[in-house]
């Protein structure tokens, strides 16, 4: 049992956890994260309230933390399907606006937010003489992806108006915070370089994977209930074929052996995909947890193809199940998988990572068990340990960061100025 003392008392630590959408175990990254967070939060006696928007990222039914959360009504948002892209922004700042109006801060301990979503409840909290604790988790930084795609010479991504103004919005959200969690050091270094948080407010908490669901199972078994040849070479891609990833991955598949196929994980299927491709690529749809721990153990390698990424979640569930990613060599994904636990592409083009997959499944499966070995470093109850052991720490502190009166994203507009970052 988890409890902190103050003033010679014992408390339960009462958190407000602060995230864009409903909390699932398969509702998406973030939305995955946050659920096993507060659900190991509250195996430790942590008493927790979450503030979102309530209704799930992708589709999962399973709604397990429903007593718990303080939800937005999504219709009262002004949203649309298909969103157009000059209504993001306006969105994300309304979302952020009325998650502040909606807690009570002196029901409080800690306010943990994740990225910028937690930039006007920072705002509040910073004109408070008595506050909660406040903590912020950058899964990423949007400003880290155009910082990589610039340095490699790739167009800027379509959404780049988009980043530059969620990167603003992260920026004070950070800047406020006691802490800023970042969940690699890849992360780390953006949220000090680009976003001005000494690092010693910026500790680094892995993500993680849930043993429960992601373990190693046998391949011909696996291949067996999910309906594949059992000697065919499957890749597995979790994602979708648009923007430079999807792309990527088309162009990879493309160059490799007509025998080689690719199994992908994603809500939304890809018409002319499926046109080019035919029974080379299936597509598999949405997946529950203990099934996606079955398609990882029956594919031979996991595809990752992409030149950024704050973790990668998929990676350390896959490598759990004995799967092997083929990455870029960069951060985070370079952080994650080791040249002994994985295959790494040096060269971020689509002719580079096709050769990386030949080689890897010429190797036959040398690499499964290092994989799952490695992926034990990201277990589950440590870094939530390690959550919670910081809530410990900023709570006992006697004083809270100086905040600033100027506006923080003016410090990204000098950056910009400056070279630091580009437009």
């Amino acid at each position: 049992m988890r409890r902190y003392i103050l003033d010679g008392d014992e408390m339960r630590i009462r958190v407000c956890m602060v995230t864009g959408f409903r909390p699932t175990p398969s509702g998406g990254g973030m939305e995955k994260h946050v659920y096993e967070l507060v659900c190991g939060l509250l195996a430790r006696d942590v008493d927790v309230q979450i503030v979102c928007e309530d209704r799930s990222h992708l589709p999962d039914p399973v709604n397990g933390l429903a007593g718990r959360i303080i939800g937005l009504p999504p219709e009262s948002l002004d949203q649309e399907e298909p969103m157009p892209m000059d209504r993001w922004v306006p969105l994300y700042e309304e979302k952020s606006r009325r998650f502040a109006e909606m807690l009570d801060p002196s029901s409080f301990d800690i306010i943990h937010s994740h990225s910028h979503y937690g930039r006007d409840i920072a705002l509040r909290l910073s004109a408070m003489d008595h506050r909660p604790a406040l903590i912020n988790t950058f899964h990423l930084t949007p400003v880290g992806q155009l910082e990589r795609f610039r340095a490699l010479g790739l167009p800027a991504p379509e959404g780049a108006p988009i980043d530059r103004a969620v990167s603003d919005m992260e920026a004070t959200a950070a800047r406020l915070s006691d802490r800023s969690i970042a969940v690699s050091h890849g992360v780390q270094r953006e949220v000090c370089t680009y976003y001005g948080v000494p690092d010693e407010r910026v500790p680094v908490i892995y993500n993680w994977y849930d043993p429960g669901n992601f373990d190693v199972h046998l391949r011909p078994e696996a291949r067996d209930k999910l309906a594949l040849d059992p000697h065919a070479p499957y890749l597995l891609y979790i994602g979708h074929f648009k923007q430079h990833r999807g792309k990527l991955m088309a162009e990879a598949m493309r160059r490799l052996p007509p025998e080689v196929r690719l199994l992908v994980i994603h809500p939304e299927g890809d018409p002319e995909i499926a046109a080019e491709f035919g029974g080379r690529i299936l597509f598999c749809g949405y997946q529950t947890p203990e099934q996606l721990g079955l398609y990882y153990a029956a594919a031979d390698l996991q595809c990752f193809p992409t030149v950024y990424s704050g973790f990668g979640l998929v990676l350390v569930e896959g490598m759990a199940c004995g799967c092997p990613p083929v990455v870029f060599n960069y951060s985070a994904m370079n952080e994650i998988v080791t040249s002994d636990s994985g295959y790494i592409a040096d060269e971020p083009t689509a002719a580079a990572y096709a050769d990386a997959i030949r080689r890897a499944l010429q190797d036959g499966g040398a690499k499964c068990h290092a994989a799952v070995e490695r992926s034990r470093r990201f277990r589950m109850d440590w870094q939530i340990d390690r959550v919670v052991d910081l809530y410990r720490e900023v709570l006992v502190q006697e004083t809270r960061p100086i905040r600033e009166t100027r506006s923080v994203p003016r410090l990204i507009k000098q950056q910009r100025a400056e070279g630091v970052v580009h437009d």
